[in-house]
């Protein structure tokens, strides 16, 4: 049996009463905000599930298809840290292409952890951009849903991401980034909005939380818009938080059909993201079991111990 102090049983009462006075959004307030939306020219459209006849049709003899990726580490701090990345490239079909690498700060020779962070996000995009273009160069893919804004790789691996850009471009192959997690604050840079900004955060995917109806796309044109992509708010399911979609400026005048299609993908009651999203990420997840077998069996046990090892683990508790 868990024991808790009373003192701490207050404490988070309150902190839940605050939260409540501060972020309150009554059924009144939703229908406020989507008159706002109204006011700044949003379009909001109402998406339509595609029947297997119709997908096909719209398939062509091509297919679908997610990339995913995942990085985990052994427990310790910089630089006494293995990182293990994977990342797949996957159709609904059951066609694959994978990539893998492995970094630890111990071969570097500044030992930063900035450094660390940046090559850890720069490898991670680099594996996913990597294993979409294989796929894409053998396969005949109609839509290519990456796991993510496609933004963050154009920031985290520049190169990679102009490649497969292009070659999306070249084969007439819809490029899509999903996004779970909306950490944008855009609405509250449009006057309209501006009376929340008294609110201590103000992310988009907060104040639209149960805004839109399900099966709702918007797209906001004064502030969804930037380098050469076009992004979109969704509610896929009967989960009342939003997603996110991006698409390249090139195809983004096929917005409403990819979100139709992304909502044939995402289960009615679900948490709103694509199934074959969800699917692959647990295929590809680098679980702490994974990483604690592969260096229990591939690295020397002293290695282990000296590099790998912390005080703390042999805690007798």
């Amino acid at each position: 049996m868990l024991h808790i102090y009373p003192e701490l049983v207050e404490k988070i009462k309150n902190v839940n009463d605050v939260l409540k006075d501060t972020y309150n959004r009554s059924t009144e307030g939703k229908m406020i905000i989507r008159q706002k939306l109204e006011t700044v020219s949003a379009d909001c459209r109402k998406l339509n599930r595609v029947s297997t006849d119709s997908l096909k049709t719209w398939l062509n003899g091509k297919e679908i298809a997610a990339v995913d990726g995942s990085v985990n580490q052994t427990k310790g701090e910089p630089p006494h840290i293995l990182y293990l990345f994977q990342a797949i490239a996957k159709t609904t079909t059951g066609f694959s292409c994978h990539t893998s690498d492995i970094y630890t700060p111990l071969l570097e020779k500044e030992n930063e952890e900035e450094s660390s962070t940046h090559w850890r996000s720069y490898m991670l995009a680099k594996l996913e951009l990597e294993a979409a273009y294989q796929l894409l160069e053998q396969r005949s893919l109609k839509l290519l849903i990456m796991d993510g804004a496609l933004y963050h790789y154009r920031i985290d691996a520049p190169d990679e991401w102009e490649r497969l850009r292009k070659k999306a471009l070249e084969n007439e192959v819809l490029l899509v980034g999903v996004s779970e997690e909306i950490t944008t604050e855009n609405l509250v840079t449009l006057e309209a909005f501006h009376s929340y900004k008294k609110q201590p955060y103000t992310y988009d995917r907060d104040l639209l939380f149960g805004v839109l109806h399900q099966d709702e796309l918007l797209h906001v044109k004064a502030v969804q818009h930037k380098a050469g992509l076009q992004s979109v708010w969704a509610r896929l399911s009967s989960d009342p938080a939003i997603i996110g979609f991006d698409l390249l400026e090139e195809q983004a005048s096929f917005k409403e059909e990819i979100g139709n299609v992304l909502l044939t993908l995402t289960p009615m009651g679900g948490r709103g993201i694509p199934l074959w999203l969800d699917m692959i990420d647990r295929e590809i997840r680098v679980t702490d079991k994974l990483v604690d077998a592969l260096v229990e069996q591939y690295i020397d046990p002293e290695l282990k111990h000296r590099f790998f090892i912390q005080k703390r683990n042999n805690r007798p508790y």
